[in-house]
């Protein structure tokens, strides 16, 4: 799937995501603050840590949200019932992202064992343990947004920053 991000006239930011099915959508963003869009952060995030049902992922897989229109495509006669089915499997990774943009959009100038400490710490409000994101794949997150926020910050009205989502692995038939 490719995304690429680009700036609206009021501070937000608006994705235009070619999904794999032919389908062409646009997400507009909420937020007009901080240094890096929050969506982009959820993709930027999201792919290096490896969360696959977060909110890339479930778009990918057909997800719709209030933020998305759908702009060119033809769609699957059943968009609405994939949509929801999406959403209800990929749930518990649409609250994790959450909470990992969360941690990820205060740390852009922190290490990555800084960064992992926090995900540490946010991963406890969902689950027990330490959180799965290594220090090493949190660094490249981390780097990754930087360079980022770098870019967007001198993004102008015309220009784009493009991202690729990986494909769903297929699972193997027995």
């Amino acid at each position: 799937m490719h995304v690429a991000f680009s700036k609206r006239p009021d501070g937000g930011s608006l994705a235009l995501i070619d999904r794999d099915d032919g389908v062409r959508l646009r997400l507009r963003s909420y937020e007009r603050t901080g240094d890096v869009p929050h969506d982009a952060v959820h993709l930027v995030g999201e792919r290096a840590l490896g969360i696959t049902e977060g909110l890339w992922g479930s778009i990918a897989a057909g997800a719709l949200f209030e933020s998305i229109e759908v702009v060119a495509g033809k769609q699957r006669h059943d968009r609405r019932q994939r949509s929801d089915a999406v959403r209800r499997a990929n749930a518990d990774g649409l609250r994790l992202a959450e909470t990992v943009v969360g941690v990820l959009q205060q740390s852009v100038d922190r290490d990555g064992p800084a960064t992992t400490a926090a995900l540490d710490a946010a991963w406890g409000i969902t689950a027990t343990g330490s959180s799965p994101f290594t220090t090493a794949r949190v660094a490249i997150a981390v780097q990754e947004l930087r360079a980022l926020r770098d870019r967007w910050r001198l993004l102008g009205p015309e220009e784009t920053i493009p991202y690729t989502w990986p494909r769903p692995r297929r699972e193997r038939r027995r």
